[in-house]
This record gives structure tokens, C-alpha cells and sequence, in this order.
């Protein structure tokens, strides 16, 4: 773990005590409030529906362990649906298979393929050419350089998670060598990553979206697809400057640079290095062109990582055992993350069974009635940025389509306005209110355990993301 702070270390001093308290009031207002809901019938709780998830944000925010916070939030829930503990046994040991468990396991060996760049000294050359060669030797040019793979990759396999986890073990060491911070390279990540996925041409975001708004790739591309990627890049840019500035001097990443000095090496060690930090780009390259050509989904990642640490390490000098003790030696400073993915899903089966989205919907759906075409796709939005689907942007495109496309179609909005509450209704709530697995993704994959700094990139750009679109409501309907 790269932070200064590890999950389940606390702070010393007055600020442990003050942490909880705060945490602890907290807890106990959520509990009360679940012991009163758990009384009521799911469908007349209303936003009360959505207390595990707000208490999961604030306890987080209020400096609580995140995976502790999770836990808690699980029990909040529990308590709500009166859900026993052999119901929670079998939800866990269905999560283990999930698809954001899968996720987890995927970020994992992103931290193993790293330790093997690492120890067979691939991952050293890898910085020296980056920093030396190509010229990204500032702070500026690093997050420049950080966006743009991002962006580049993600949207080229049509996964964050796994987009990222395969250059993860380049960005860290470079970013590392120019003092960037873990936050701030996970809100780069982020930021950049979900840029990927809905500009890429072939992602499952992308064909969703073109295949219910109606318009021609380029069209997307034109009226809404580069006028959100524009402000959420721009808005990103921003924030990871200032969650730099914020975390400056207090985080950093422990990558030590003591052995890679040239005249320390031997030269057949040398010339091993070089090779492997050559294997370890080439079988990126190969594989991210495989994975284009097949349409392969984002669970090829395992495969692309699997085999990036296999012929690195063998090219390094490493023989298979001491590849796997790599590997274990990796995933094991992430194993945190996994634990957080495998218990965050059932919160999300938990979810289902309080009707929130349901009661949201119906709370809005009168207010919607008689307005204006363009308001009523600001509204409808607006709905899905607190009623959202986590972690699911296809299904979200297609629970907003079935549900709203009669009225829009109705209210006269054409394809141009249909396709824009599309895109700002399944990818504007990746970044907030509410803690997303998605956040919890890249944190992971850039070492940093602090949540509120995600949050606050998120609401940054959810808020530039809305004026965005009040904008282009009123220009395209």
C-alpha cells in the first residue's frame, strides 16, 4: 500500500477521538434509522430506501475505514430488509463470482504484474525511457501522459477496470518519479478511463447509445459524445491539480528508484532489464490489438496480465516459482480491494429490495408532466443521477430508454436530444453523488485509500456535467 495511511491504521492523537465520534454518531443515526425502516414495507420507505448507500459516502468521508464502512453499511442494510445471516452467507459466496468481484480480482493481479516489472528491473527502464526519452520528466506532462493512455486504452478493450490495470504498472513508478500522489493519479484514472469508454467506437457504452439514440457514430461524436469529454477532461485536469495540492508533502507512492542506477548493475543485468522492460510493452501492444480484433470483453484483462508477468519475468531472468512469488508478493498489498469488491456487491442485491429507485421514479414522474422538451430531458437526468443503476451504464441506457423513451418520443425530442439524456443519464453518475465501484476500481488500481478525494473529483465534475447539458438540452431539442 503506497498511501501514508493504510486501511485499518488509525490516526493518532486528538484526531482519532474526534474521528470517532463523529463516525460513531454517525453509525448510530444510521442504525436507528434502519431499525425504524426495517417496520415499513420496502415500497413506503421513499428516499429512505437509499440510507446504506448515504451512509456509506458519509463514513467514509467522516474518516472511517473504508472497507469498515462498507461492513456497516451492509449491516444497515441487513437490518432494513431484515435479511438473516444465512440469507448474507449465500450473497457473499454468490458475490465471490460477481462481476465487480471479478473486477477486484482483476486489480489484484494488476498489482502482481507489477511487483514482477518491478523485480526483474523492467519496470525501472520502462521509467527511464518514459521520463528521459519520450520527455515526460514534469508533473504536467505525466498527468497529460496519464489521460491520454488512459483514455487510448480504455477505449480500445471497452473496460476501465481492466484498461487500467494493464498500464497501471507503468503510470506508478513514472508518476512516482515526479511526485504525483496516489489520489490524484486515481482521479486521473477515472477521469480519463470513463472518457474512454463512452468515445470509443466499439465499447458496449457506445453501441448501446447509438443503437437506442439513433444517430450515425460521428454524429454522436459531434452533438454530444466530444462536448461531455471536453468538460469532464477539463474538469478532471483541475481537480487532480488541486487534490495534488491537497495531498502534496502528505501521501506518496514507495517506489524505491536505489537500485536502478546503471553503474550498480552488471551489464548482462542490465541488458535483462532492458529486454524484459521490452517484453512487458510488446505483449501490452500485442495483446491490446488482440483484444480489438476479437471484441474481447473486459475479463480478457486476466488473460493480458497473466501472460504480461509470465514473459516478463521469464525474459527478466525469473524463473516460475519466483514469478509467482512476485505475483503473491503483489496482490497480496491489494487483497483490501478484492475484500471491498466481494462485500460491496450484496449491498447492491440489498438495494434492489428497498424499491429506492422505484420511489425516486415515482416521486418524479409527476413533476414531469406539461414542461417544456428540454427541461423535461434535464429532469430526466437529473432523475438518473440519484436513481442510477451502479456500475452498470448499459443497463442504465436501457432501463431510461424503456422507461422515458415513450415520453420523450412523445414530447417531440429528436434523436440528437434522446441521445444526450442517454449519454448524461448513464455516464454523468459514474462520478457521484454516492461512492461507486467504479471509484473504488481506481483507487485500487493507484494505491490510495482515500475515498473523499474520488468524491470530491466526482461532485466537481457532476456539477460542470450539469451546466453542460442544461446547455445542450436547450440547443439540441
Amino acid at each position: 500500500m503506497s498511501d501514508s495511511t493504510l486501511p485499518g491504521s488509525p490516526p493518532a492523537g486528538r484526531n482519532l477521538t474526534r474521528k470517532n465520534i463523529i463516525t460513531g454518531l454517525l453509525l448510530t443515526l444510521f442504525v436507528v434509522t434502519a431499525i425504524w425502516c426495517r417496520a415499513h414495507p420496502g415500497h413506503e420507505l421513499g428516499l429512505l430506501g437509499f440510507t446504506p448507500i448515504v451512509a456509506l459516502a458519509l463514513l467514509t468521508l467522516a474518516g472511517m475505514d473504508i472497507v469498515l464502512a462498507v461492513i456497516s453499511s451492509i449491516a444497515i442494510a441487513m437490518i432494513m430488509t431484515s435479511t438473516g445471516l444465512p440469507e448474507m452467507g449465500v450473497m457473499l459466496a454468490k458475490s465471490t463470482g460477481s462481476f465487480i468481484a471479478t473486477v477486484g480480482l482483476i486489480i489484484m493481479l494488476g498489482a502482481g504484474v507489477g511487483e514482477v516489472a518491478t523485480r526483474t528491473g523492467a519496470a525501472v527502464e520502462l521509467v527511464k525511457f518514459v521520463v528521459h526519452r519520450i520527455g515526460l520528466s514534469s508533473q504536467t506532462r505525466v498527468k497529460l501522459g496519464i489521460m491520454a493512455s488512459s483514455v487510448l486504452i480504455c477505449g480500445a478493450l471497452g473496460t476501465m477496470a481492466g484498461g487500467n490495470a494493464i498500464i497501471v504498472a507503468v503510470i506508478i513508478p513514472v508518476a512516482a518519479a515526479v511526485g504525483l500522489t496516489p489520489p490524484t493519479v486515481a482521479a486521473l484514472m477515472m477521469t480519463a478511463g470513463s472518457v474512454g469508454l463512452f468515445t470509443g467506437p466499439f465499447t458496449p457504452s457506445t453501441v448501446t447509445i447509438l443503437k437506442l439514440g439513433g444517430l450515425s457514430y460521428p454524429g454522436y461524436l459531434l452533438c454530444v459524445g466530444l462536448p461531455m469529454s471536453a468538460v469532464t477532461l477539463l474538469t478532471g485536469w483541475l481537480m487532480a491539480g488541486q487534490i495534488q495540492k491537497m495531498t502534496a508533502g502528505k501521501l506518496r507512492y514507495e517506489v524505491d528508484f536505489s537500485g536502478s542506477e546503471e553503474s550498480e548493475q552488471s551489464p548482462a543485468r542490465r541488458r535483462l532489464s532492458r529486454l524484459s522492460a521490452l517484453a512487458f510493452a510488446a505483449t501490452i501492444i500485442v495483446m491490446a490489438v488482440v483484444g480489438v480484433v476479437i471484441q474481447a470483453g473486459f475479463s480478457f484483462a486476466i488473460i493480458v496480465m497473466l501472460l504480461v508477468a509470465l514473459i516478463t519475468g521469464l525474459v527478466g531472468g525469473l524463473g516460475p516459482s519466483a514469478i509467482l512469488q512476485a505475483l503473491y508478493h503483489g496482490c497480496g498489498r491489494l487483497v483490501w480491494m478484492f475484500l471491498l469488491y466481494w462485500l460491496y456487491n450484496p449491498i447492491l442485491e440489498l438495494m434492489d429490495g428497498l424499491n429506492a429507485y422505484q420511489g425516486l421514479l415515482s416521486y418524479t414522474q409527476p413533476l414531469l408532466e406539461g414542461i417544456s422538451p428540454a427541461w423535461l430531458c434535464f429532469f430526466i437526468f437529473a432523475f438518473n443521477i440519484v436513481g442510477h443503476v451502479p456500475g452498470a451504464a448499459v443497463a442504465q441506457m436501457t432501463f431510461t430508454h424503456k422507461i422515458f423513451g415513450p415520453m420523450l418520443m412523445a414530447a417531440g425530442v429528436p434523436p440528437q436530444g434522446t441521445t444526450a439524456v442517454l449519454l448524461a443519464s448513464s455516464q454523468v453518475d459514474w462520478f457521484g453523488p454516492f461512492p461507486s465501484s467504479d471509484m473504488f476500481g481506481q483507487m485500487g488500481l493507484a494505491q490510495s485509500t482515500h475515498l473523499k478525494y474520488m468524491l470530491y473529483n466526482g461532485w466537481a465534475i457532476v456539477l460542470a456535467n450539469i451546466v453542460l447539458f442544461a446547455v445542450l438540452f436547450h440547443l439540441l431539442v
